[in-house]
């Protein structure tokens, strides 16, 4: 579910881009900052680029589940996993005022729609209940170790946090039938 939530907010964002900006292309690319040999992709010239910094297990306790039922069975799960995930979302071009223009776009787009559910974009993955995006703080010192990290030069670029994303397979461990009655007489 990790891979089809990012795809899915690149592909609201690049179609909000592309159509408040007129873009040719894509306007967004979901990617990292650098290749392995520590060069620029091509793929990310003039874009905004979005990138997958962190992944944090959500263990909150509110979240049970494990068994639903179907028909006249209850199915055993194994209880889904939580995660809240921190997106770079870095605008990558070659002049800093068309940097700034989309980095600006990119934050009022997330401002506006801080809340994603099939309700409000219907096209959003199946399994994906909701996704609410925080704007997380990052102190100098803090936003320099990740571009240190990333082995890239600082781009103008914004942190959100992407509140729990749900990974469960559905693998049924067990079934059994569900108690519609109890017969109460008694033969001797």
């Amino acid at each position: 579910m990790i891979d089809e939530a990012l795809v899915f907010i690149n592909n609201v964002l690049d179609q909000h881009l592309k159509h408040r900006f007129s873009v040719e292309g894509n306007a967004s690319v979901l990617n990292n900052l650098t290749e392995a040999d520590g060069s620029e992709p091509q793929v990310n010239q003039n874009k905004v680029v979005l990138t997958l910094i962190n992944l944090e297990h959500e263990t909150a306790k509110q979240y049970y589940g494990g068994q639903y039922r179907t028909g006249s069975n209850i199915n055993k799960t194994n209880s889904a996993i939580h995660f809240n995930l921190d997106l770079l979302v870095t605008s990558n071009f070659d002049r800093y005022d068309e940097a700034l223009k989309f980095l600006t776009a990119s934050i009022s787009f997330f401002q506006s729609n801080n809340s994603f559910n099939p309700s409000t974009f219907p096209m959003i993955p199946a399994g994906l209940v909701m996704l609410n995006f925080e704007v997380e703080n990052s102190p100098y010192e803090k936003t320099h170790n990740l571009w240190s990290a990333l082995s890239a030069k600082y781009r103008p670029s914004v942190i959100y946090k992407i509140r729990h994303v749900t990974v469960q397979t559905g693998q049924i461990k067990s079934s059994s039938k569900v108690v519609t009655g109890v017969n109460s007489s008694v033969t001797p």
